[in-house]
């Protein structure tokens, strides 16, 4: 009996099951990590709220929205690369069982067709979407063909007006403003800002909806994208290399309270690479009072003395001093320091007097604090540039026109101090109060909530002006 041979095995039919065996197995284990971590975690935490972007988030902390929001917030790790993958993950929400109600999109509309975020936030109509368009630095605009330029910029405007009538979202745009974008010290790569600018953003958008996009403002936000952008493009600022150079700042809360890129010196740092030390007390005054332990002249003293003990362990000034003791153990050449001195505002609000006829040298003057502080620093670093800034403008207490003190002070007189204290001590000088442009008229596009503090681009003009007045 002849044995039956074996029938061949219809390799057809393989070529019909691999497509979608490797389907399966994309689906099982093709996603990259980060996402099948985030995929993990949706599943299994607790939240309220949720972060997806398109651009880097890793910056953005979860316990910020905690704390500032009360939101408990899933931050997705991963960086989405459209908006099919965005739509798989608000299903895995979805079906978490988790009751979120707001999720931030950080959105590229480079990567973005607006029907589709239309069609995406209209099939979760009871979610409120905080949309945060990106904001590449400028090394980004630079890098553009000028054909992918236009087409971005395009993007950009589609978007800043056509997600205006989404019922459920609400649009947020920084990427227009200069000192954010320019500031290569806000930035870990073009794309990803730094923690504390990360925070800024944060708290800008929402409690204070700063930079929110309205009907009223989204053409003047295209509009200074463009230019900003295009400026990069065709005439860009250049700036020194000073970073042989150590700048110490002394100063008030314009200084002090700020310590971060976006900081007076942050800005001096980050456009030209200077050492800088925030060596600010706010709320401190140049002149000598009775509110605090030690004032301008007691500070500048102490930081030629490398004396610690007697500045206020607690406060920047204490900081900053002490930075510049540890970075620099050997002291160094006096060539490459410069002193920029930026008081006058709570001299102004605390009434000092501006100058004292019998005695020039008296530190509870304002004139006679800065003239001791000068000779204090000249006589320790006799080759150190000093900078004198003026008191900013404040729309605060009528534009500073209210008399305070025995005096009638009015801001002005202790602006026109430093003027003429620059001429009598030979220093350098900026004159912040009438040279930047601040003033009653638009005091809202350079100075905090506050009326008082200049605020972020504010800063930026005076660090960029700091670093022009070093040949």
């Amino acid at each position: 009996m002849k044995k039956a041979s074996a029938r061949p095995f219809p390799f057809w039919i393989l070529l019909l099951l691999l497509p979608a065996a490797a389907a399966l197995l994309f689906l099982l284990f093709g996603k990259p990590k980060a996402q099948r971590e985030d995929y993990r975690i949706i599943a299994s935490r607790t939240y309220d709220a949720a972060f997806l972007s398109m651009y880097p988030t890793h910056s953005y902390s979860e316990e910020d929205f905690q704390y500032y929001l009360g939101l408990n917030v899933f931050r997705a790790s991963y960086c989405i690369p459209g908006l099919s993958v965005m739509e798989e993950y608000l299903e895995k929400i979805a079906a978490s069982g988790n009751a979120v109600s707001t999720v931030y999109l950080g959105i590229r509309p480079d990567k973005t067709e607006l029907s589709d975020l239309h069609a995406l936030t209209a099939r979760y109509p009871s979610v409120n979407f905080e949309i945060i368009l990106s904001y590449p630095s400028l090394d980004y605009w630079t890098g553009l063909s000028e054909r992918a330029y236009r087409r971005v910029l395009s993007d950009y405007a589609a978007f800043l007006s056509g997600t205006l009538d989404i019922p459920n979202a609400h649009l947020f745009f920084l990427g227009h403003l200069e000192w954010l974008v320019a500031n290569p010290g806000c930035y870990e790569d073009m794309w990803t800002v730094n923690k504390s600018i990360a925070k800024t953003i944060l708290l800008e958008s929402t409690i204070l909806g700063e930079h929110f996009v309205t009907g009223e403002n989204a053409d003047s936000f295209y509009a200074a994208l463009e230019a900003l952008t295009r400026q990069a493009r065709t005439a860009p600022e250049h700036f020194p290399d000073l970073s042989d150079y150590k700048f110490i700042f002394f100063g008030d809360s314009v200084i002090g309270n700020y310590t971060d890129s976006a900081s007076i010196p942050g800005v001096v740092f980050g456009l030209s690479g200077a050492a800088v030390y925030n060596c600010g007390y706010g709320g401190n005054s140049a002149a000598r009072g009775s509110k605090f332990p030690i004032f301008l002249p007691g500070i500048a003293d102490a930081f030629v003395r490398g004396d610690l003990s007697v500045l206020p362990g607690q406060e920047q000034v204490c900081q900053g001093v002490s930075s510049y003791l540890q970075d620099n153990p050997g002291g160094v050449s006096s060539e490459s320091m410069v002193f920029v001195i930026n008081y006058g505002l709570n001299d102004y609000f605390d009434g000092h007097a501006v100058d004292s006829e019998s005695d020039p040298l008296d530190t509870a003057t304002y004139s006679g604090a800065l003239r001791t502080a000068v000779a204090t620093l000249r006589t320790a670093f006799p080759n150190a540039r000093i900078i004198l800034c003026t008191p900013s403008y404040c729309h605060y207490y009528q534009d500073g026109t209210d008399p305070h003190g025995e005096g009638g002070y009015v801001l002005a007189d202790y602006v026109d101090a430093v003027l003429s204290l620059s001429e009598e001590l030979q220093t350098d000088v900026l004159d912040t109060y009438h040279d930047l442009g601040a003033e009653a008229g638009n005091w809202e596009k350079y100075l905090s909530p506050d009326q008082v503090h200049p605020n972020a681009s504010y800063r930026y003009l005076i660090g960029k002006a700091l670093i022009r007045l070093i040949p």
